[in-house]
């Protein structure tokens, strides 16, 4: 686990309260206990840290996505101690990076919602979809992800490429585009839904 934990960067922790969620910078760890320092917008949010329960942690590493679960062991200030564990998940980029969106759904909040016709796959930077009108590249569209019925993400997509295609027989565009404005913890939340889906893939198929 310590040298996995050296080798990653970009640490995203999850506490119980999701709305606490945030980054942290690795201090120090061993087979036993990683030391972290939270790095959190609000004070208010360390009250969420709370010894004895559970965190899900995220980084990326040069081979794609290390996920794993873990107990808090102590807190002092914003400086966290949490147990040590061989139990985690690593993912290839190119694995995590892009999921369906099959139980949510997508929205532009100054177009109808018959605009978009499909969600072709969605990521934590961006997503590609397939759209009755074409969209103006560069220009900021302001949408609304539902991921679930309690879970809604709100941000800005700008398209980066645009090209003509048919579905269903009709004429179409293909948008994929990028996420602007989007919160840190929104990004996290992407990020955890991407690994999730996955996962879940992974399993069904062994």
């Amino acid at each position: 686990m310590k040298e996995l934990l050296e080798s990653t960067e970009d640490f995203k922790i999850i506490p119980n309260n999701f709305k606490s969620s945030g980054a942290f910078k690795l201090l120090s760890a061993d087979d036993n206990e990683i030391k972290a320092e939270l790095i959190l917008s609000d004070e208010k949010e360390l009250d969420d840290y709370i010894p004895q329960e559970n965190v899900e942690i995220f980084g990326v590493n040069k081979v794609g996505l290390v996920y794993f679960e873990t107990k808090i062991i102590a807190k002092e200030g914003n400086i966290i101690t949490l147990s040590a564990t061989n139990d985690y998940s690593l993912i290839q980029r190119r694995e995590y990076s892009r999921v369906g969106l099959s139980q949510g759904k997508v929205l532009f909040k100054d177009m109808p919602p018959e605009t978009i016709l499909k969600i072709e796959d969605i990521s934590a930077g961006g997503i590609k979809l397939i759209c009755s009108e074409p969209l103006e590249a560069d220009k900021h569209y302001s949408i609304e992800i539902n991921l679930s019925t309690n879970m809604k993400i709100e941000c800005c997509l700008q398209p980066i490429r645009i090209a003509e295609t048919e579905f269903k027989n009709k004429k179409a565009f293909i948008i994929s585009g990028k996420f602007t404005d989007l919160e840190n913890v929104d990004r996290i939340v992407l990020v955890q839904y991407a690994f999730k889906t996955k996962m879940e893939e992974q399993n069904k198929e062994n």
